[in-house]
């Protein structure tokens, strides 16, 4: 003990010795503070409070996994425009009238034709004759109106220009339109492609010619133009058209026989563009073999066996988002949106996609509901919107936000879940720094939650927030762990067994408190971000 720190606790005793003996002290007493009554706690910040409140509600009542099983397996996979979405939509409309949410309702949009998937069978004739392979129509193509028979043929182009050697050499033929993709073991979860590496800097001295600095050895090619892209595509389905051919075969890109899906409806008002080919995405396989067999020199030329039978339901077709709300209580007309795509594919139920991000979202609606109930309100009003029609390209989001552009101006957020079963890391802010300097010190609590790390301003693409973005609200995506995220993505392993209940809760617990958080700041959160041409401060 320092003599600084004995002097200070003798003063306090001399002063008393001093009073008892008629000697006046000159030091200058404090008065010590009451006695904590014993079992008293120090006050607590209500809004961490509100934060522990909702860890524990979430943990203890959660009903996810009623709820999801419930969507899986019972009302099953949804594709935009099919009778099961609209099931699916007014499920959740009750859901959120159960949990106390008000102004609970379904959005109309409308598509230009609906599409239902029929039967699919394709075999090898010749050689390995009566092989079968596994492959599915993409979405919103057509069948092959009976069997047909045809030679597979590889189309090796890349450009317009190189069509014209295939020119009256493709009636009746199965097209591969590329070589086989280089599927990634089935190790490798990471998903998505690593981002290209920094280049080193270089700062050569002016009377020294440039050097050129080398490529890693890991960088990734650049990317086609896409305008130059669509083109050809266009181009090349032109042309598969008037030259006869039959159907075209694309690599699903999985490993282990796994399939993928996608497809859109025509562009146009009433889907009136020219009817596409019948196109299958096969398994990477049985893609793989027809590639080798087709190119293979001298050796028996591939035919397969081909039936489809798909259906088109004329529109437009009524489709919806549901939509409820808490009602803010100092500002009821100022939003926080948080929200999922309640679509899916059809290969398997749409639980990782998004199932997951849609019960997240109707879990969150409830807690925040009970918290409500228990007198403890969101000052901003808090809107719950499962969107549609995200799978062919955010059409359910962008028409919310026409819908109720009025309020663009006005929504401080939205927050969306839709990379799976895996945990929160974290949201990506989309490069606004502003927010994030706010919304640190507001998350605190998300701390003391196991998977949390932090936010970044990283860009996020591919899910709903970015028609937000573009109606320039903050709109911000959960950065996700990919967990088996690269397998169950659009593939007939998308179902309730692969889903894992407890990373959706500790997700529904980060997105709740940021909603809370959020609806009570005392403004709205900042638009501005940097300019993609102006550089960082």
């Amino acid at each position: 003990m320092t003599f600084r720190s004995l002097t200070s606790r003798l003063l306090p005793i001399l002063g008393l010795v001093a009073l008892g003996t008629g000697v006046v002290s000159t030091a200058k007493s404090e008065q010590a503070p009451a006695p904590r009554v014993e079992g008293e706690k120090a006050a607590v910040d209500p809004a961490v409070s509100a934060d522990q409140k909702i860890i524990a509600e979430v943990k203890d009542k959660a009903e996810l996994k009623a709820n999801l099983q419930h969507l899986c397996d019972v009302i099953g996979p949804r594709i935009t425009g099919s009778a099961n979405l609209e099931k699916a939509n007014k499920w959740a409309a009750e859901k959120m009238k159960d949990y106390g949410l008000t102004n609970v309702k379904l959005e109309p949009w409308e598509i230009p034709v609906a599409w239902e998937r029929g039967t699919f069978s394709m075999k090898l004739v010749e050689p390995n004759a009566g092989k079968v392979l596994t492959g599915a129509s993409a979405a919103w193509t057509p069948g092959t109106k009976g069997k047909i028979t045809g030679e597979v043929v590889f189309l090796e182009a890349k450009t317009k220009d190189d069509l014209t050697k295939y020119k009256g050499k493709l009636k009746n033929a199965i097209v591969l339109r590329s070589a086989p993709a280089d599927v990634k073991p089935i190790t490798d979860m990471t998903y998505l492609a690593p981002p290209v590496p920094p280049m080193p800097k270089v700062d050569p001295k002016k009377d020294e010619p440039k050097k050129e600095v080398p490529k890693p050895a890991d960088a990734q090619p650049p990317r086609p133009n896409f305008g130059e892209l669509q083109a050809y595509r266009a181009a090349l389905n032109e042309f598969l058209k008037a030259e006869g051919a039959a159907a075209v075969l694309t690599d699903s890109a999985k490993p282990h026989g796994l399939l993928t899906m996608t497809g859109s409806w025509p562009k146009g008002d009433r889907g009136t563009a020219t009817d596409p080919l019948p196109t299958i995405f096969m398994t990477h396989e049985h893609y793989s073999m027809l590639h080798r067999l087709a190119t293979a020199k001298g050796g028996p030329k591939p035919q397969v066996e081909l039936e489809i039978t798909n259906k088109f339901i004329p529109g437009p077709i009524t489709v919806y988002n549901t939509v409820g709300e808490i009602t803010g209580s100092e500002k009821p007309d100022e939003f926080v949106v948080v929200g999922a795509h309640l679509d899916s594919w059809d290969l398997g139920t749409g639980a990782t996609d998004n199932g997951t991000g849609s019960c997240t979202v109707l879990e969150i609606a409830r807690t925040l509901g009970a918290l409500a109930k228990a007198g403890i309100k969101p000052k901003r009003t808090i809107r719950f919107v499962l969107f549609t029609g995200e799978e062919q390209g955010l059409f359910g989001s962008k028409q919310y936000c026409a819908k109720h552009k009025d309020e663009m101006a006005k929504t401080s957020m939205c927050l969306v879940h839709d990379t799976g079963t895996g945990v929160v890391k974290g949201f990506g802010l989309q490069g606004r720094e502003a927010v994030q300097k706010i919304l640190e010190p507001e998350l605190v609590s998300l701390k003391s939650i196991e998977g949390w790390k932090g936010l970044s301003l990283r860009g996020m693409g591919g899910t709903d927030h970015l028609s937000f973005e573009s109606a320039g609200v903050p709109g911000f995506a959960c950065d996700q762990d990919m967990d088996e995220y690269r397998l169950t993505h659009h593939t007939q392993t998308d179902t309730f067994d692969h889903v894992k209940i407890p990373n959706l809760v500790q997700g529904a617990q980060v997105m709740a408190i940021t909603a809370l958080r959020v609806a009570n700041l005392p403004d709205l959160l900042p638009r501005d971000k940097p300019k993609k041409d102006e550089p960082k401060k």
